[in-house]
């Protein structure tokens, strides 16, 4: 046990856990082979590699598979846990983007499971479960709990409202709003 400060801590050297609280004064960036990246839980980004740049992984499995994709944010359970180079992902919610690949750049899921299967580029899902389905589709808008979840391949798609979906599972350039 020791101070860091007037704090106390403690280290088991077993596990090399410290116990106690911590805090940092300047900058932390995590051990990475990459540059400035932020990792915090079990596995989150710990694959991470040169090139890798600029990512924000927290929570268990956030991140995990990330190798040289840049610009990433990813928080909570195994949020963009199998994407490896794709950039500018952004996915916050319990498998939020799980998993979006190296096709699916610049792409925003904001909820529980919000896009958890999806691989195209530029979509916006926020809601929980929103484009749930949505394997290969691109420039996708789904607002809403449930929104867009039937499409699969669709792109260009705009639906907003509690499980709102388009005509068809491929429909592209489809509007729903509320019904």
């Amino acid at each position: 046990a020791g101070y860091i400060g007037n704090k106390a801590v403690g280290l088991n050297v077993t596990t090399g856990d410290i116990l106690g609280d911590v805090g940092v004064g300047g900058d932390y960036s995590s051990k990475t082979s990459g540059t400035s990246n932020l990792r915090l839980g079990v596995n989150a980004g710990d694959s991470i590699a040169s090139g890798g740049n600029f990512n924000v992984v927290v929570g268990d499995e956030a991140g995990t598979a990330i190798t040289t994709g840049d610009s990433n944010t990813a928080v909570g359970f195994e949020a963009l846990k199998t994407n490896t180079t794709a950039g500018q992902l952004t996915a916050v919610g319990a498998g939020a983007g799980k998993t979006a690949s190296s096709g699916g750049g610049t792409s925003t899921y904001i909820g529980y499971n919000a896009g958890t299967i999806a691989t195209g580029a530029s979509n916006t899902m926020v809601g929980g479960g929103a484009g749930v389905l949505n394997v290969a589709g691109s420039s996708n808008t789904f607002l809403g709990t449930g929104a867009g979840g039937n499409v699969t391949s669709g792109d260009s798609n705009i639906m907003i409202g509690k499980d709102i979906d388009a005509a068809s599972a491929t429909a592209d350039n489809q509007i729903n709003i509320g019904g």
